[in-house]
């Protein structure tokens, strides 16, 4: 994001601390479709999460501001909002989805764990089948691209999904318009954000089908960031502008 790279900086000047402070959570269990076979094409099936955030506590812990350190109950809900919206073959797929999200969209984050494990595989045979993996700061590819509204960069683009911030520069808008071939998750991350003509607090999840015409504005002074989430990755092709929405978007 364009207004935290300070923090960025500061989490960089401390990376190399023999042992970094741990932001941790245990057992957070979400309704997700994942599998090949057939059957598990059909619905959901729960996953249990195990995540480790690795960060520098100590700005947080000497000034009790929740600013200066990663807010677990956002982390909770933004992994809650990828899984729900996604629809995922593999284990490693989601795995490497939240790992990337997590370290884009929390900036003073150096590297993260995530273990995801899945209690219905192997039924009969094991408790369960999990993965685990561990990512850094350094692992994300980020591509950064000039927009219209400002800056968008790319987190990760796979074959099936795009991972994005969206930053709005103040007074700029993304125009209304629909996708006929995406599919579209989005949350604030940060700024004074107007949706479809309303104030967003909050992180504000939403998911956009195919279809539905919604559009952003920028009514701050700093820029503002959105996440957004694009199955299939973002083509520009599919993104069409609807002149005249206005009270009419969704």
């Amino acid at each position: 994001m364009a207004c935290a790279a300070p923090e960025r900086d500061y989490a960089r000047r401390v990376s190399f601390r023999s042992s970094l402070d741990a932001i941790e959570i245990r057992g957070l269990r979400v309704g997700c479709v994942v599998g090949v076979r057939p059957d598990e094409r059909l619905g959901e099936q729960p996953l249990d999460l195990d995540l480790r955030l690795l960060l520098d506590l100590r700005r947080a812990g000497r000034s009790g501001r929740i600013g200066d350190t990663c807010d677990y109950d956002q982390v909770a809900e933004q992994v809650h909002a990828l899984l729900k919206f996604r629809r995922y073959r593999l284990l490693e797929a989601a795995a490497e989805e939240i790992a990337a999200m997590l370290l884009g969209v929390h900036r003073t984050v150096l590297q993260v764990e995530v273990r995801l494990e899945k209690p219905r595989a192997l039924l009969g045979r094991a408790q369960g089948a999990s993965v685990k993996i561990r990512r850094r700061t350094e692992d994300l590819a980020l591509r950064e691209e000039r927009t219209d509204f400002g800056r968008a960069q790319v987190l990760l683009e796979t074959q099936d999904a795009g991972l994005y911030l969206l930053h709005i520069d103040p007074g700029a808008s993304i125009p209304p318009h629909r996708h006929e071939v995406m599919r579209e998750l989005e949350w604030r991350v940060a700024g004074d954000l107007e949706r479809c003509g309303r104030p967003m607090t909050g992180l504000s999840p939403m998911e956009w089908p195919r279809g539905h015409v919604h559009g952003y504005r920028n009514l701050g002074t700093a820029p503002a960031t959105l996440f957004c989430c694009d199955v299939p990755p973002f083509d520009p092709a599919d993104e069409i502008r609807v002149d005249g929405a206005g009270e009419g978007m969704s």
